[in-house]
């Protein structure tokens, strides 16, 4: 699924409702919808416990965060990129 195909608007409505997950593009140029996994505990601060997010693919595939805008897919060590707003 490329990004022209879906719309950026509609992309960008559904990213606001659920702050749990981004999309990032891959080489090919299809979206991947990456999910925050979040461990912490109650009385964890918020800045602790974002330290620890981990990332997953829809499919449950884990993610090593690169830099700020890419991931790597663990098991193909395929990249994919934040798409921004």
């Amino acid at each position: 699924m490329k990004v022209a195909e879906l719309g950026l608007d509609s992309l960008i409505r559904e990213h606001e409702m659920n702050n749990d997950y981004f999309f990032a593009q891959d080489q090919a140029g299809s979206l991947q919808r990456v999910h925050v996994v979040r461990h912490s505990s109650e009385h964890e601060s918020e800045g602790d416990a974002a330290k620890r997010a981990a990332y997953a693919l829809d499919d449950g595939r884990p993610l090593r965060r690169i830099d700020s805008d890419t991931f790597q897919i663990l098991d193909t060590g395929a990249l994919v990129t934040l798409v921004r707003d």
